[in-house]
């Protein structure tokens, strides 16, 4: 009886995956990697249509904010299966044909986090396009925009910036720290095989040195050029230095894994009539300044990785204490955040920004749902949505101009705390319109209580969709996906000679005189 009852489920289950589209009401577990759902999208271009499009008929939480925008998903389903299912009868379907189609396919959808991938199973490859990019691209400050970080050395120069720390903890930031720090690292390689190979006469223990030090030097220029990601960086690198620790080459040491999910780059300023300015690449703040979360991100903690969790906190903390005892003193007259090309992360690092400035027990910064059954349009009611603020005493800084600076390329937590300097009655969004994912993402282990989440699993899975949990709502109960937060003063980001700012620089004056 046992196992009738497994087969009959099986068929069910098996027959909502492959079902035609108007038949599909049963929630299917596209979450993880489940054989019986993506069983026939295996080996069928038609079949990992058809699982991207159920899984999206259940998952996704903007249906009816695309059908606003004129989306007709079940058109979609009717122009398309046909164009999989062609090829399918293909003797070959290259990368650039599979991602062609899937690009057409998504390219209405206005979810800016949203990233698909589709395993081609003739060429073994994954291809994969996010619908946001299309529109990120026609932006007009996007190539300002693209790998941008400020540059405050010439304000300090001038005496604009009378306090200037910085620290970039990146994998690429310390690989850069090997390469060009004097008397460490690649230098001090280069000047150890130049004094060795200038001896007259050299020892074994010479030769081996010699060997050594040049294999260490050619590996590490393989790598360090590479172009490739800082998690596959990171092993071929650790591996060399594990290779290479009896040479005992000042400043290379392994790089913890932890700074590829929470490296950050972090500025603290003070100009010279005290105004606060802090700038920081990433939400993730919360591993370098919550000791809990330190031992959670930073596994096998050593001297090393502790120093330079220590330079970041340094950092944030010299902000952080500056607004404390300017304000006490009644000296402070601004504060800055740059979010700038910060494509955001933890929730959490708001308690450290934004929050750190509003009273205790949390910011509500507008409002979210989520779905709730499995019918396209199962939403639950509109719920607030608050920011985590400090509980620890700290200033309440409501009496003086708050700043926050955005860009086309500040994307999902730097736009949560776009939303909130807008709220804040002395703040003020100041640069570029933001990107337009403020939906947010938790993790697919609450898939089944909010009927959404990811799609598969990234790599494995024929088919993964990257997907938000909630959809968020503006405190004017408005939907800016696709759209971005537009800032309160627009200001274009300009090429200078002296280097300077012109975003930064229109802060500073609306701090100072209030327009």
């Amino acid at each position: 009886m046992n196992k009738l009852y497994t087969l009959l489920g099986a068929l069910l289950l098996t027959l909502s995956v492959t079902s035609c589209h108007d038949d599909a009401d049963t929630l299917v577990n596209y979450s993880f990697n489940d054989n019986l759902a993506f069983a026939e999208a295996e080996n069928s271009y038609a079949g990992k249509f058809r699982v991207l499009w159920n899984g999206l008929s259940q998952y996704y939480t903007l249906w009816d904010y695309e059908e606003a925008h004129g989306l007709d998903w079940e058109q979609v389903y009717d122009t398309y299966l046909p164009q999989f299912e062609a090829l399918d009868e293909q003797e070959t379907v290259t990368d650039a044909e599979l991602t062609k189609l899937l690009k057409a396919v998504v390219a209405p959808l206005h979810d800016g986090h949203m990233y698909v991938q589709m395993k081609n199973h003739q060429t073994g490859k994954y291809v994969g396009v996010s619908p946001s990019e299309a529109r990120y691209v026609t932006r007009e400050d996007v190539e300002a925009s693209e790998g941008f970080e400020p540059e405050l050395s010439g304000y300090k120069d001038n005496g604009s910036f009378k306090e200037l720390q910085q620290y970039d903890s990146h994998v690429n930031a310390q690989l850069d720290a090997v390469f060009a720090t004097k008397g460490k690292g690649y230098m001090w390689v280069t000047d150890k095989i130049n004094e060795l190979k200038a001896k007259s006469q050299q020892t074994d223990g010479d030769a081996i040195m010699l060997k050594g030090l040049n294999y260490f030097k050619e590996q590490f220029m393989k790598i360090y050029f590479l172009r490739l990601r800082e998690s596959e960086k990171l092993p071929l690198y650790n591996q060399l230095v594990t290779e290479c620790a009896y040479l005992d080459i000042p400043g290379v040491e392994l790089i913890n894994k932890g700074f590829v999910d929470a490296g950050i780059n972090v500025k603290y300023a003070l100009t010279s009539d005290n105004i606060a300015y802090f700038y920081f690449s990433d939400f993730s703040l919360t591993p370098y300044l919550n000791s809990n979360a330190v031992q959670e991100l930073f596994p096998n903690l050593d001297d090393s990785t502790a120093e330079k969790i220590a330079h970041v906190r340094k950092v944030w903390t010299a902000w952080f204490d500056a607004i404390q005892t300017l304000h006490k003193s009644g000296q402070l007259k601004g504060v800055v955040v740059d979010v700038r090309s910060n494509g955001g992360g933890m929730m959490s690092d708001e308690q450290y920004v934004l929050g750190s400035l509003l009273p205790a027990g949390g910011f509500q910064c507008g409002w979210e749902r989520f779905k709730r059954g499995t019918g396209r349009y199962d939403y639950s009611p509109l719920m607030p949505m608050h920011c985590e603020t400090m509980e620890e005493p700290h200033e309440v800084i409501d009496d003086v101009p708050v700043v926050v600076l955005a860009n086309c390329r500040s994307v999902s937590m730097s736009e949560l705390t776009s939303l909130i300097v807008k709220q804040m009655p002395n703040g003020r969004l100041i640069g570029k319109r933001t990107y337009g994912g403020l939906c947010g993402l938790t993790g697919n282990e609450e898939s089944s209580d909010n009927y959404s989440g990811y799609i598969g699993v990234e790599n494995v899975t024929p088919v993964y969709v990257y997907l938000p949990t909630a959809t968020t709502f503006t405190m004017d109960k408005e939907i800016l996906e696709g759209v971005g937060v537009t800032p309160d003063i627009e200001v274009d980001l300009k090429d200078s000679e002296d280097q300077s700012d012109s975003q930064l620089d229109r802060a500073l004056q609306y701090i100072r005189t209030g327009n």
